[in-house]
């Protein structure tokens, strides 16, 4: 539909629910016959429109409605699948309306990317924190020698390289990154010189 259409639409719409709203002697009556083509859909737009704007779970601004011939098309996105099945159930729930199409798409919410942000800088902070442990320990231990073993830590997994002077320093590096906390494994890749 062209935008002009759509306008004359939401025009006659807001008009006649301004009308309707301020208390004026004309009022919708029950036997829609009374309206008939585009005056009956912009009034049942102006009404679908607004029940969604009332309704706290939905964001109207991001479900473009339609009606055609007494059907509501539904278009935009929605957070999940409950909102897509709610904006439907009240499109249809509108008295006057025949059928709804529901062309609504779940689009991921900038709340998820926020999760997952936060989720990953909370994973790089802990990993961050669990090299630091494991470096210390490997510092704070005589046999170590923890300046010549580099530490890295991906998703609670440390890697260790460097070089060591025995198989026996390189089993107690490996263990001594084992035993700290949050660790899941350790890829001990320490080489004995």
């Amino acid at each position: 539909m062209s935008y002009q259409m759509k306008s004359k639409r939401a025009v006659l719409a807001g008009a006649a629910l301004s009308i309707c709203l301020a208390g004026a002697p004309f009022a919708y009556a029950e036997s829609q016959s009374e309206y008939s083509g585009e005056l009956n859909d912009a009034w049942l737009d102006g009404k679908v429109e607004t029940a969604f704007a009332l309704n706290r779970h939905l964001n109207p601004f991001r479900i473009d409605t339609e009606v055609e011939n007494g059907t509501v098309y539904l278009d935009g996105t929605v957070e999940s699948d409950v909102d897509r099945d709610l904006a439907g159930q009240i499109a249809k729930s509108v008295d006057g309306v025949n059928k709804v199409e529901n062309r609504l798409q779940v689009a991921e919410t900038k709340e998820s990317d926020m999760e997952r942000t936060t989720n990953e800088l909370f994973q790089n902070i802990s990993d961050a924190t669990t090299t630091a442990v494991v470096k210390s320990k490997l510092l704070a231990n005589g046999n170590t020698k923890g300046l010549q073993i580099n530490v890295d830590t991906e998703d609670d997994v440390v890697t260790l390289t460097g070089t060591v002077e025995s198989d026996e320093v390189r089993d107690l590096a490996g263990k001594l990154a084992q035993n700290t906390e949050n660790v899941k494994s350790v890829e001990n890749r320490l080489e004995v010189m």
